[in-house]
This record gives C-alpha cells, structure tokens and sequence, in this order.
C-alpha cells in the first residue's frame, strides 16, 4: 500500500463540482496529524453552470443530513420546494386516444402476508384494467395523491428537518445550490481557486501531473476529479476516454429551456410534471419563486424553433416575454469514468436525459464511491477497475428504466411516439424482464442494478402503463381476495390521519415550516375524493409547420 494521497483537485464548479468538494471534504479527510489531505476546487470565472432548475431523488434528503446541513437553511439558500412524486401526463392515451397521466411515487407498499400488493391489485382489483390502473394502485397504500390533488406540503408545520407523511425529496436553483454548497464547502476548509485551466500537463505515464492556470501558473495534482460538464476537459479531451453514445437506446438530442413566473404563486405544486408533447416532453419544476420548465426533444423530428413554439404555446401568457435557450444533448457515458488519476463526476462523466431526475443522484453515487475505493499515491488498478464496474451498471440501470417509459407508450398520434416504441434498441435484460413480467411482477433478483429503480418502481410503471390489463399472474390461485379487502380497509381507515394537518405547499414554503401561534391541526375529512388536480392539466398543442427561423 502506497503513500495516502496529499491532495484532491476538483476542476470545475456547479453542483457537481461543489457536490463532490464538501462530500470528500467531510469524509476522506483523516483524523490524525500525521496525514493531511488537502482539497481544492478549482472554477473558472468566465465559464457559467448549466442549470434551470432541479430535481432530485431521495438520496438528496439522506445526503443533507449526511453532510450537517439544515433542510430549513437548505430551503432559505436554494429557493427549494417539496417534491412527492414525478407527474407523468399524456405519455399514453386510453382507448379514446385521452391522455392518461399517473403519478411515480417515492415510497412503496408494504406486503400483504408476505406478498407484493401488486400481485393482489392485478388478480383482484377491476381497477388495474381502468385508464387510470397507476393512480388506482397508489391510492392503495399512499396519501400521496391526496397530497398532490390539494397541493399540500409533505411535513406538518413545526415537524422536525428530514421528516414527513410520506417519501419526499426536492426542487431547487441549480445555481442556488451550487453556490450555498460553494459556502459550506469553503467554509469547511476547501480551497476555492477562481481560474481558467489552460493546460492539462500528463507525466512520462499519462498521469496527470498539473495544472496550468491562467493567472496562478502551475497547479500540481495527485487526484484530480473531473467536473467540467459536458466538455471532459480533462478526461475525454487531455486522457482521451471514448465516449458511448446511447442514441440507439433514446431519442432525443435537445433541450428548449427557460425560467418563467408561477401561474398562480399561491399554488406550488409539490410534482415535478413531465407532460409528453409531440417529439418529446417538457419538464416543469416549481421553485419558490419561479418555475424552471424546458422541452426535452428530438432533432429528427422537430426543429429547434418548432420545439420553442410548441413550449411557448403550452405556457401561453405566463411564458410571455421570455425566451428559450436551447441545449445540445449528448446522452451516454464514457467508458471509464476513472482513468489513470482522473475521475470524471457529473456531465464529465455522461448523462441520460432528466426524465427521472437522476444526474444528482448519480453524482452523489459517484462520490460515495469514489470515497470507498479512494487509492493510495500508487493508484490501485483494482479500484479504478471495481469503480468503473460499478458506474457502468449504475448508467445502464438508468437507462433501461428511462427507455422503460418510453417503449411501454402507446401514442399513435406521431411519428416520434411510434419510433420510439418501436424502433430502439432495447437491453438484452429489459427485454428479458419484459416477457418474464408477463407472467408475473418484477422482484429485485431480476435486476442486475437497483441502485435507484428498484422493483416496486418497475411494477409501479408497469401498471399504469397498462401493461397488465386482462393479466392472470401465474402465482394468482395462491391468493387471498379477504388478505386484500382487510388491507384496504386499513389503508382507507389510516388515510385521514395521514393528511391531518398537513396545509398547502405554498402557505409551508412562505413560512417555513413554523407553526403559527395556537393552530390546531385537526384531522381532514374521512371521505377523500379521488385523485383529481384542482386545476385542469393543460395539454400541448401540436407544433406548426417548419417556418423561416427566428432572429435572435
């Protein structure tokens, strides 16, 4: 075993550059006065961060309070709300060609003697045929779709940081975050150089020996950690990493994004939306102060002006004034996110596009990861090598559950929907899984990854897509119709007390979590209507013809 390492060299801002910085900065630092391992970020002045707004999975709430941060300080920073559940809308029509919309939810049921609740919603339930199978199923074992319907927060007035009623996770500035973790991480001791990288210098081995910076001349490294973006400045363009395309797997190579007011700042939902349109999906994340909405698209079948069009349309007034930028995707990753003394966190190291919101998650794994295998100054192959396995399954296990979504639509009202149904490349395992799960509903030992998609999220997407409609599962004769009813009337009897006291998002964010002076939370009404959105979810209009294109 070699020397410790002396220093960690993270090249490259913005959340995940800042991520990376406090999480290591927390725990590879040593103990003893023996060894001091120094890190430092370093961020150029002139290049900005990509980020219209966020959202994340629930690792965010377990990496807050891992790293000592406070979730009301967290929410003041970051212009942060709640997120319970992703929205998905118009992905699939009924048999009318109406948009069906169902809500991925961020906690999963319990068993029923022993047994997946899905098994007993397909064989018993006349709801798993319905349009609306998805929101039927979660009614059965969350309130969270009274929370979505009412558009309430997740937590009770006055309730502790990093609890609630139901699994939650956030929204958040993208640039708000970066600079709060910027704070905290500098705070801590990171070492913040404001710099441009001009040279990357490699040793007699293709090490990375240093840095040369514009302004503070030569920076030597022992580690050096990857963050600038979809550029790979260092270990795509200087170590020359290959990059894998996913093209075959997915779509869409585009991004119309842009920040526009609340319709209504009284009325935050606690959702990410993602609403199909005609040649992809538009994201909408509600921030305290604003929204950050974007339309994720395909070349091959909108232009870039179209795609503006069509997400200007959608918004109408409230988007009125506002402009979209538009961003090149690249979806795939590198071949080996750790190459030499070089690891690649973040878009450095690929990306799959936003539907899940997965690129934080997957930076925060990454970190985790790297904090695991950290080497010595000899750079043990075995752990680059046990790193890069883990990346790698972790990038394919995002993928196969992205193009899960996609694959399983049954839009016949464009080219783009049909396509994508069924012309990709899907996974040897999805393919597999896909059959196996005709019979009956996916368990973790059919998953070669679930580091994020677990089984229950698989049957949860299952079934609201229709995919067991008229289904007799292969195990059904061994189960119990009065196990099921005795469950449900349980869940029904709880729900009322699982939403009392609860109040509107809005109202939560505006006061930040503090209870006013003598309120009393009473229990909500006992009879709790079905999941219907207060307010009507609007639908895209189909883009224009191709026209001349826009000045700008």
């Amino acid at each position: 075993m070699g020397e410790p390492l002396r220093s960690i060299t993270i090249v490259g801002g913005g959340t995940a550059g800042w991520l990376a910085a406090t999480f290591l900065n927390r725990f590879c630092s040593p103990k003893g006065a023996k060894h001091k391992l120094k890190i430092t970020l370093i961020e150029s002045p002139t290049i900005p961060i990509v980020g219209v707004g966020e959202a994340s999975l629930p690792g965010m709430v377990v990496l807050l309070n891992q790293l000592g941060i406070s979730e009301s300080e967290f929410f003041e920073k970051t212009d942060a709300t709640f997120k319970v559940a992703a929205h998905f809308i118009n992905w699939n029509h009924d048999d009318n060609g109406k948009p069906v919309d169902f809500l991925n939810v961020l906690n999963a049921p319990s068993a029923i003697d022993g047994r997946a609740l899905a098994d007993y919603f397909i064989t018993f339930d006349p709801a798993r045929n319905a349009p609306d199978a998805g929101l039927a199923y979660v009614r059965n074992f969350s309130s969270v779709a009274e929370i979505v319907r009412d558009n309430l927060a997740p937590r009770r007035p006055g309730e502790p940081d990093f609890s609630g009623e139901v699994g939650y996770t956030y929204h958040f500035d993208a640039t708000k975050l970066a600079s709060f973790l910027n704070d905290v991480a500098t705070d801590r001791g990171v070492n913040h150089i404001l710099d441009d990288v001009d040279e990357v210098n490699l040793d007699e081995r293709g090490f990375v020996k240093s840095l040369s910076l514009r302004r503070q001349g030569e920076h030597e490294v022992d580690l050096v950690v990857d963050c600038t973006g979809f550029r790979g400045a260092i270990l795509q363009k200087t170590l020359g990493e290959p990059f894998e395309p996913y093209g075959d797997y997915l779509l869409n190579d585009r991004a119309a994004v842009v920040q526009i007011p609340h319709k209504d700042p009284n009325v935050i939902a606690p959702t990410t939306r993602a609403t199909g349109f005609s040649s992809g999906w538009t994201f909408n994340i509600p921030l305290t102060t604003r929204v950050g909405t974007g339309y994720i698209f395909s070349s091959k079948f909108i232009s870039d002006d179209q795609a503006i069009d069509e997400l200007l349309a959608f918004y109408g007034d409230q988007a009125k004034g506002h402009e979209p930028r538009i961003i090149p995707i690249r979806t795939g990753r590198v071949r080996n996110a750790w190459v030499k003394n070089c690891v690649a966190l973040g878009l450095s190291g690929g990306f799959i596009e936003p539907l899940e919101a997965t690129a934080i998650f997957m930076t925060d794994l990454g970190v985790r990861w790297l904090q695991h295998y950290l080497p010595s100054q000899d750079f043990e192959p075995e752990l680059a090598a046990a790193y890069n396995r883990q990346v790698k399954r972790v990038f394919e296990e995002v993928r196969d559950f992205i193009q899960a979504h996609y694959h399983l639509n049954n839009r016949n009202d464009t080219d783009y929907w049909k396509t994508a149904r069924e012309e990709m490349i899907l996974s040897d395992r999805l393919q597999e899984n896909l059959k196996v799960w005709r019979h009956t509903t996916p368990e973790v030992i059919d998953l070669d990854s679930a580091y994020l998609f677990s089984s229950p999220v698989y049957t949860l997407l299952l079934i609201a897509k229709g995919f067991y409609k008229d289904a007799s599962l292969a195990r059904a004769s061994t189960l119990s119709r009065t196990a099921y009813d005795r469950y449900r009337t349980a869940e029904r009897k709880a729900r009322p007390g699982q939403v009392a006291g609860l109040i509107s998002h809005a109202e939560f964010l505006k006061t930040g979590g503090k209870p006013p002076a003598g309120m009393f939370t009473g229990p909500h009404s006992a009879e709790m209507a079905a999941f219907a959105p207060t307010t009507k979810i609007k639908l895209p209009a189909q883009p224009a013809r191709p026209r001349m294109s826009r000045k700008r």
